[in-house]
Formats: C-alpha cells, structure tokens, sequence
C-alpha cells in the first residue's frame, strides 16, 4: 500500500491563485486512491485554526494520485442541493494554502489541485468575536483528472446526505467558547507506586462535550528526564473507562514516554471513570511523577481543560542525579556540557547557555556548588573589574543561570574565590575567599537570593601556596562537603569537611602529586551515577580527563580516564566551572 503525505505538510503560504498544472494522469474512476476520513474540529474564538483536509491518502496507483480536491462550506448541513447556505457562517473565516481557489461565482466551493505528492486542504480560522456554538459543514470529494468537476462540486454539497466513502467525505467546524469548554472537568487520583508492585490510578472525567483525554507521565519538580524506559522501569499495563457508554481507550506498549501513555476517545458526553494500571519493576529508582491529564476537545490551541498530579515510586534505589559542567569563551560566551552518567561519554553533545551576557566582564568566577541537569543548585558568583560581586541564582527550568543579583563591592581585595557548598552544616551554600596575604575567609550562606552571605570569617591563614581551590563536593562519603587544593608544585591536598562553622576543615592530607600538568580543576558532582563525586581536570593540550570519585578519604579519585571530545572540545574555554 501506498501512503502519501498528510495534510499538515502541504505548504502553509495563503494564496488566491489558480490552479497548478497537471501531473502524471490517474484514470478516471481509479478505485486505488483514497483518503482518511475528515473529522469534526472545534475551534476557541480567537485562537488557531482548523485545517480541512485528510490526514492521509494511499493507493496502488502506478505513481502518485493526480485530480482535484473540492471542499465546500457552509452554513447549512450538506443536504441541500439548492446550496443556500454556501459560505462561511459570521465570525468564520476560509483562508486558502497553496494549490487552491475559490470556484467562481460559487460562494463556500474551493478547488484544490492534487499533484503529485501533495495534500492540499483550505483552512477555517475563528474570530475573537465568534459566538458559542457557530458552526460550519464542510465536505471534501476527490475528482480524478478528466472526470468532471462539476459534478464532483455537486456530490460534496450534498455529501451530508450519503455515506461516508474513500473518496467522499463531510464534517463540521465548531466554535466553543473557553467558558463552554471549562464545563468540561477532570478530578485525577494517583497513589504511591509500590516498587515491585502495581498501583490503579483513576481520573474522574465530567465531560459537557466529546473529546479526547490524553494523560502522560514527566518528571516531577525537582527530578531530572530518565534516559528511557529500561532507567525509570516503570509501564502501563492497563487502561479502560467505565460509566457512560461512548469511552474507548488504549494506552502505549513498554515503558514510559513522556506524554500520550493513556489516550480515551469519549464520543458522547457523561460522566466517567478512567482506570489505568500502573507496574514498576522491583528495582525501580525513587522517582516522583507528574501524570498530567488533558481533555482535547479544541483542534487547536490552548484552552483544552488540564489537571496535574504528582506521585512516587516507593522503592529504596535512588535516582541518580546528572550535573553539568560550563565553560566560558573568549567571546564571554557560556557553553554547556550535560551529564550523562557513563563513564565513557560522561557529557552530552555541547549547547550554547544563550543569551547576551558578557561573562569575560568577572575577574572571578565561581558556582557554589554542582548545578544539576534540571538548573538546580545554589547558584554562582561573579566579580567584575571594578570589585563588585554578583550572585547569579540558578532557573530551576532545565537552563542554568537567571538574572543576576548584586551582592556587594571590596571584593577586589581576594585573588581567589572558590565555592564550596555547604560546609557549615547548615544546608546553605558557603563562599571561601583568599585574599593577597594567604588568609582564607568562610562566607557562610544564607540561604537568600537577595542577600546571599552573611558576615565573613577568617578560617585560615598561609593559603598564599596554593594556585587552585576546588571544592563543592563530598569526596569521602560521610555527608561532609570537602576541599581540594593544588599547591604549585604539582601537589594534590584534600581537606575533609567538618561541618562546623568555627572550623570548617579538618588537617591536611596529600593524595596527589604531578597535577601540574592541568591548567583546570573542576568537582563537578557525580559524572558516572555511582553516588560518588568525580573531578574532571584540563591538560595543557585541551583534553579532559575524568577521575572518578572512590569515597574513600586516603585515596579519593581513581585512575584518571580521557573524556570522549564532543563538539569543539574542551581547550577553547578560558574558564570551566
């Protein structure tokens, strides 16, 4: 079986021209081309619009289909042979894409020229002030090149009088107003998933008109997109409606997607239950779910009723978090490096952060803490020339930074600002500060956007030889964010975390040497979903290499592993953060 184009790629341009030439002939009365029913649409005043045509037409044609399309409309059903309603009732408006035109001195009969591979249609638009309830009868019939047109245009004015057939067909374009369509009303009721388990979830459908109900599941606020179906080990195994007759559902096969899982068709108004079953595989994460519940009863647009709710896995795995690694260019730019949880391709495919901010105007630079691939995190800071820092809080919408917050000026007098996540115990994110002496300066967050440290506290002194500090992270696995620091000669220290305020860090330990090598140190969280922070480091060349977090205080990173190079790479930035 042939199938052609649907009606959504014929070019969208609105014309009023003649018609286009012919193509390849179809004989007269081929009885292998036909096209999918046209269906009912319903329009919101104001909004959208409704295109006439098929979806889909095939064939066992020798090549593709070659005739005329003629659609008629009108403002009486397609009964009257006298044609007395032709034309669009008031507040609706024909609009014609290319390939084709009014019938002359016909009012509402429009000829469309079906050459080649096309699938012409006109469209129906609704004025703002278009009344509940408008309503237009449309009918559409195939007329193959060299049979006659006129008795085509006669056959789909009264195409509301006959039975539907693959090449006849009729409908309606109503418009209902957003007041009418409110009516229209869903209550959703979703349990606790039980890993391992199965769960009903039910959703209580008022529906004044028919339509269709679409639910789907998302990630809840907070939680990250899952790769696919085999990592949130979840699935519908069930779906059906009850109560008033005129319900016929389905639901997708496998796993979860993210939208159109459970799809009912309601053909009559009533009141109905939908219940659909839920299954979870007995390692399934801890994820929490949005299942969203949409009733379509609009063609278009964005008035169709919606109600969302949350609900959770209940299982003891996990869900892994993915972070980000940004680097900055010479242009000031910011670009995106998405984690993957695979240790051999630990980032996805680079982005632009968009937008027009010159980051190359800070002097200093640094996040306070790993930024998930969801835009959550405690956000960063930046200094520019002339000592004011700025605190960039995080979007939280799957982008990175928002706009940012001036915190203070003086901030000139520190070489090296380093965050550090918390490491007070408090569950804000702090800011460590050296100044040109070797002091170090603890400034502890506050947990507001508007004023993001409190008063600054010398935790150090000596810190002068050190030319890199990186911290954020727990790399010893005892709930305690710790620092890294480099000192010049190629040594690597980490200074485990207390948790205490007066004294943040415990003493000294050396678990590296020849770190010279890296002109970039960055703890950018857990890159390979094992629960252990990692540390990425640049080389001189312009490579990456991962070192993968052990959790272990003596010997915290593993043997280093180059990162795959994806898009530009990573020797193009003067930062990473």
């Amino acid at each position: 079986m042939r199938r052609l184009l649907g009606a959504g790629v014929a070019v969208a341009l609105l014309v009023t021209v003649g018609m286009a030439s012919a193509g390849t002939a179809v004989a007269a009365g081929d009885p292998t081309f036909y096209f999918s029913p046209v269906t009912d649409k319903v329009l919101m005043p104001g909004e959208g619009w409704a295109e006439l045509g098929p979806s889909s037409t095939g064939g066992q044609g020798d090549g593709s289909a070659d005739g005329t399309y003629v659609y008629v409309v009108s403002k009486k059903p397609l009964t009257d042979a006298g044609w007395s309603g032709g034309g669009a009732p008031a507040g609706l408006k024909v609009d014609l894409t290319e390939s084709c035109a009014p019938k002359a001195g016909i009012a509402g009969v429009y000829l469309c020229n079906l050459n080649g591979w096309n699938n012409p249609f006109p469209q129906v638009s609704a004025a703002s002030s278009a009344a509940d309830g408008t309503t237009a009868y449309y009918g559409l019939v195939y007329v193959p090149r060299g049979a006659s047109v006129t008795a085509g245009i006669k056959e789909a004015q009264t195409a509301g009088s006959k039975a539907i057939a693959p090449r006849r067909a009729h409908a309606t374009v109503t418009v209902k107003s957003k007041a009418h369509v409110a009516q229209n009303t869903m209550r959703l009721s979703t349990p606790t998933l039980p890993a391992g388990g199965t769960v009903k979830h039910t959703v209580k459908l008022h529906a004044v008109d028919k339509g269709r109900l679409e639910l789907g599941l998302t990630p809840a606020e907070g939680f990250r997109r899952w790769d696919d179906d085999s990592e949130l080990k979840i699935a519908v195994v069930g779906a059906d409606a009850a109560g008033a007759t005129g319900a016929e559902c389905s639901h997708s096969t496998g796993g979860i997607g993210y939208g159109g899982e459970i799809r009912c068709d309601i053909a009559k108004p009533g009141d109905y239950t939908v219940t659909y079953t839920l299954s979870a595989e007995a390692k399934a994460p801890a994820w929490k779910l949005t299942t969203t519940a949409v009733y379509e009863v609009y063609s278009f647009g964005t008035g169709n009723p919606e109600k969302a709710s949350d609900f959770a896995i209940a299982g003891s795995i996990p869900v892994s978090e993915r972070f980000r690694l940004v680097g900055r260019d010479a242009e000031g730019g910011l670009w995106d490096h998405r984690g993957t949880g695979k240790v051999a391709e630990p980032f996805t495919p680079v982005d632009p952060v968009g937008g027009t901010f010159d980051w190359n105007g800070y002097t200093a630079l640094t996040r306070l803490g790993p930024v998930t691939i969801q835009g959550t995190g405690p956000g960063a800071v930046g200094r520019d020339k002339a000592g004011v820092l700025w605190f960039h809080p995080m979007s939280g919408d799957g982008s990175i930074y928002k706009d940012r917050i001036r915190v203070g000026s003086g901030w000139n007098l520190y070489d090296t600002l380093a965050g550090v996540s918390d490491v007070t115990g408090d569950k804000k994110a702090d800011l460590l500060a050296r100044d040109a002496a070797g002091g170090l300066w603890l400034y502890p967050g506050t947990g507001v956007d508007a004023k993001p440290f409190g008063s600054k506290v010398q935790v150090g002194r000596g810190w002068g030889v050190y030319d890199q500090l990186v911290g954020g992270v727990d790399l010893t696995a005892d709930g305690k964010a710790d620092l890294v620091t480099r000192d010049k000669s190629g040594g690597l220290w980490l200074y485990q975390g207390t948790g205490v305020a007066a004294k943040p860090f415990a003493g000294k330990k050396q678990v590296g040497s020849g770190w010279q090598i890296y002109n970039s140190i960055v703890a950018p969280g857990d890159l390979t979903s094992d629960g252990k922070a990692d540390l990425v480091a640049r080389d001189k060349a312009g490579n990456l290499w991962l070192y993968r977090g052990s959790g272990v205080a003596a010997k915290p990173y593993a043997s280093r592993v180059k990162v795959a190079v994806l898009g530009t790479g990573f020797g193009g930035y003067n930062l990473l953060f």
